[in-house]
């Protein structure tokens, strides 16, 4: 048996106090015995399984821990919703259980996700050990995560309202400008796969706060924004530091403004964290993940309409300067993904945004847009397939037609 002492140490699972008296009473929910019913922690993810249920979360969303009971048997035996704070309970005996709390609620009762739980409690054979295993890891999460305790700000109800007010303005000022560029946009799209994933997060960014590709809803979203700039006054460096010296300049007005939240007023650097506020209720925060000479990369934080990465970079090319902006990202959640990959809205939104930034970034470099705006677009389901050999790309001109170009055209 694991040293208890040490309950950190590698993955363990707690299987639940399954009941003899009440093993026929918890047959209809799938537990039949404790193979059925447990709790895996390892020092990435728990995972809770209670029959035809479960939970999982990353171990940095781990708050903390308690060990509570007795229970009467109508209040814990199967899966239950308090309706007081909305957490979930999945209880096989009425002696004791964990009650672990987490930074962000997660879906675990219902199967489309729309339901979030703060916490949940499970009836665990060895209670101590895991409410011991979780203060670990939450303990860990608080001293990384020492400068950043606070949630990141949202909205009050006046500026939703305003937001929903000015949402359709924006986006309207929003299509019209595109449309003035719309034919001088070059649109691909294709399959994606595993070669898609942004890259690694530095360890010293991610916490509770982070919300990371893994945390979102449907496709795997991989896009590029690229522009050529002709007559440019500065190279790839000075255009980076124009940008971020102040990113409302290259972003368009009637759509986004970032705000910066964390941080010296002034530049960018390494753990400034944003809000992109937009003409819609919701908050964009991000936080600057990486910052080199040439380029920054921003990460989405908690209540973030999309899960993921976005990075904007400039290059001295043998053409004269480029400029391109590289996401990766998932919707945020359900409502998201149906916004962003059914419905198509969201999608379309991102795109006139960023390539009005391309553009905005060839007039901070005092040039002019050289050729196209390529946009290239690839969608992977999620989970994803393995990286497989380049393929025909479709592409997509401005009236809707598609043709086959190789991929090396890109």
């Amino acid at each position: 048996m694991p040293d208890p002492d040490e309950p950190h140490r590698g993955a363990r699972r707690y299987p639940f106090d399954v009941a003899p008296r009440y093993r026929l009473l918890l047959l209809p929910f799938g537990v039949c015995d404790e193979s059925d019913a447990y709790v895996d922690l390892d020092n990435d993810q728990l995972q809770v399984r209670f029959g035809h249920w479960g939970l999982s979360t990353p171990v940095r969303n781990l708050a903390g821990a308690q060990v509570l009971g007795p229970f009467s048997a109508p209040k814990v035996l199967g899966p239950h919703l308090s309706l007081a704070d909305r957490g979930a309970t999945f209880g096989s005996s009425t002696a004791h259980g964990v009650c672990i709390r987490f930074h962000t609620p997660v879906p675990g009762l219902e199967p489309t996700g729309a339901l979030r739980h703060p916490g949940v409690t499970v009836t665990v054979a060895e209670p101590q050990a895991l409410a011991r295993a979780v203060e670990h890891h939450a303990a860990a999460q608080r001293i990384h995560t020492a400068r950043r305790a606070e949630p990141t700000p949202q909205p009050g109800a006046a500026r939703r309202a305003a937001a929903v007010l000015r949402y359709p303005v924006g986006l309207a000022l929003s299509t019209a400008r595109y449309a003035l560029w719309s034919s001088r946009v070059e649109r691909t799209e294709q399959a994606g796969d595993a070669d898609d994933l942004p890259p690694a997060l530095p360890d010293r960014f991610v916490d509770a706060h982070l919300k990371t590709i893994e945390d979102g809803a449907g496709p795997l979203l991989h896009r590029t924004f690229r522009v050529s700039v002709r007559d440019a006054d500065t190279d790839a460096t000075g255009l980076i530091d124009r940008i971020t010296a102040d990113l409302d300049r290259a972003a368009p007005s009637e759509v986004t403004s970032f705000r910066k939240t964390r941080g010296r007023l002034g530049g960018l650097s390494l753990g400034d964290e944003y809000i992109v506020q937009m003409p819609a209720p919701w908050n964009g925060p991000v936080r600057v993940v990486n910052r080199d000479a040439r380029s920054f990369r921003f990460a989405t934080l908690a209540h973030h309409l999309e899960a993921g990465q976005i990075e904007f970079a400039a290059h001295d090319g043998d053409h004269g300067l480029e400029f391109g902006i590289e996401a990766w990202s998932r919707p945020g959640d359900r409502a998201a993904a149906l916004v962003f990959d059914q419905l198509k809205i969201g999608k379309e939104i991102q795109l006139h945004m960023w390539t009005q930034f391309c553009v905005s970034a060839c007039e901070l470099a005092n040039g002019h847009v050289d050729g196209p705006i390529r946009i290239r677009t690839r969608r992977a389901s999620w989970p994803l397939a393995p990286a497989t050999p380049s393929q025909p790309v479709r592409s997509i001109n401005n009236h809707g037609r598609r043709r086959l170009t190789p991929t090396s055209d890109l």
